[in-house]
């Protein structure tokens, strides 16, 4: 893989490891990372300008403290080789990996190495041509984490757990239980005025009014001086009327532990967007509430008859909408419904001027759809083996598998499809004459008990690992993170980062112009 010029490397050894991949054990780990790359660059007698360990840092950003001395070394020109175990231990973030591997480095005359990945930016080989291809994947499975991240939340929410950092201004967290709530009378007593303010006439801008006018400590300020809150953002501490209308919506007033009221705009921001009250997860019965649920119900109808709605209907999707062309005049394919009511792609210059300028180049969009993907899933075959996904699998080795919660699942199940068969087997040998009617009703029972406690087992099992702390799944994980490098699963986002454009040919071929080095033909015959 390396040549043997005589050129001085000073090597960076970046080592990353976040809370996510700890849980990947020991073939993740900060000393596993650094004992692979330190053969290596003992191997090649390369210098070692430093290690650089970000531990308990996401790849998806590259704000890390090591990651920024690296790079302050690198414009110090005291390194000018970087190396890693594999592409992801850089970062899983594809925009700004690629950033660094095609644009910086490069500039500075910085060499790269991921040493699992078979990339070497100094080498002319199969891995850097795949690396973007490769960089696209490692984004998908951080964008994965994120949603089962989600999913357990959701999951503790559902259960009416409280995962928030403070209780909603009026109830504080119960010492006993710190996923539930106790109330707070000091500040409870506020939200009681408030509903019974609302109930009485006085609107959410005249509440706020009343009680900046009066002193009361807002939410902001009745925190910071009872907890240890802190937000350089409120400097003014006054209610305002969007304060007041979040304590009139909130249904943990009424004894309902109420949640994801919003959520973050993408796994790689810190912003954050509300969410309609009818998507909220609300459990009823949680704590003891502060204003009974028929005044609560009450406010919520005159909130709605004083709210003004407005609808925006979303246009259909088109998986390839952007990326279709026109071969032969370079317009863009527009969509229409044929008689049969499918819906298919033409040009748009065929479209708005006829056959005069160009063809209709028509073509059903599921075909091409059904191409494309196709296309991706060969060229996923050919750059991603099964290496590639043990690196990437969160699943534990064969002999820990025996010990966990997975390996008897997947036991017990063995087990149920053979009691299944030898049942079954049993069933055909009485017909047969094998066995008589006494000895089938006896040997058949006797299975038929051990296949309801292996049930019972399997369920037990099941319930504890949907319940308890992480649920994760990995067998079920990994199963989706091949799926998406296998494009089973397929979005715009994946397809944009990916794809140049798509060019469909008179004659109803489709040329693929890649953002990467494609190792097949782009051209996909019908």
């Amino acid at each position: 893989m390396f040549d043997n010029c005589l050129q001085t490397y000073n090597a960076a050894v970046y080592l990353r490891l976040s809370k996510e991949d700890e849980e990947a054990g020991q073939s993740e780990s900060i000393g596993n990372q650094r004992d692979f790359i330190m053969r290596c660059v003992l191997e090649q007698g390369w210098n070692i300008a430093g290690q650089y360990i970000d531990d308990g840092f996401s790849g998806l950003n590259f704000d890390r403290p090591a990651f920024r001395r690296m790079i302050a070394d690198i414009e110090s020109k005291k390194v000018n080789l970087v190396i890693t175990k594999d592409l992801s231990r850089l970062g899983r973030d594809y925009i700004d990996t690629g950033y660094y591997l095609e644009r910086y480095f490069p500039r500075k005359n910085v060499r790269y190495i991921a040493l699992n990945d078979g990339i070497d930016t100094f080498a002319a080989n199969g891995g850097n041509d795949m690396s973007p291809f490769k960089a696209v994947i490692n984004d998908m499975y951080a964008k994965d984490i994120s949603k089962k991240i989600r999913a357990v939340m959701d999951t503790k929410r559902r259960n009416g757990q409280f995962i928030g950092a403070f209780a909603p201004y009026g109830y504080a967290k119960d010492p006993a239980d710190r996923n539930s709530f106790v109330v707070d009378e000091e500040a409870a007593a506020v939200v009681r005025r408030i509903f019974e303010s609302y109930i009485g006439g006085v609107g959410i801008c005249g509440i706020a009014r009343m009680l900046n006018n009066e002193g009361v400590p807002c939410p902001a300020k009745y925190k910071l001086a009872t907890g240890n809150y802190k937000n350089a953002m409120l400097k003014k501490y006054r209610w305002t009327q969007e304060t007041v209308k979040r304590i009139l919506t909130n249904p943990s007033y009424m004894g309902s532990m109420a949640q994801r009221r919003q959520e973050k705009i993408s796994y790689k921001l810190d912003k954050f967007r509300k969410i309609e009250p009818k998507n909220w997860i609300v459990v009823q019965n949680t704590h003891v509430p502060i204003v009974s649920p028929d005044d609560y119900r009450l406010v919520q109808e005159l909130i709605q008859s004083r709210a003004v709605r407005y609808a925006r209907p979303e246009g259909a999707p088109h998986l390839l909408n952007g990326l279709l062309f026109c071969r032969d005049c370079g317009a863009k394919m527009t969509y229409r419904r044929n008689k049969s009511g499918k819906m298919v792609a033409q040009c748009m210059t065929y479209t708005k001027y006829g056959p005069s300028l160009c063809g209709s180049h028509r073509m059903n969009e599921q075909a091409i759809t059904d191409r494309v993907t196709g296309e991706l899933r060969k060229i996923a075959a050919y750059a991603l083996d099964e290496d590639y996904f043990g690196r990437l699998s969160l699943e534990p080795t064969e002999a820990e598998r025996d010990k966990s919660d997975d390996g008897r699942l997947a036991r017990i199940s063995r087990k149920l499809a053979e009691n299944k068969e030898i049942i079954k087997g049993l069933y055909l040998d009485k017909l047969k004459g094998v066995i008589d009617e006494e000895m089938f009703l006896a040997m058949s029972g006797e299975f038929g008990a051990e296949k309801e406690r292996l049930n019972r087992e399997y369920a037990e099992l099941a319930d504890k690992k949907s319940g308890g702390p992480g649920g994760r799944n990995d067998a079920d994980y990994m199963s989706v993170i091949r799926q998406i490098a296998n494009f089973e699963i397929v979005d715009k986002l994946i397809l944009f980062r990916l794809i140049e454009r798509a060019e469909i040919t008179s004659d109803r071929r489709i040329v693929i112009k890649y953002k990467f080095r494609n190792p097949f033909t782009a051209d996909i015959p019908t």
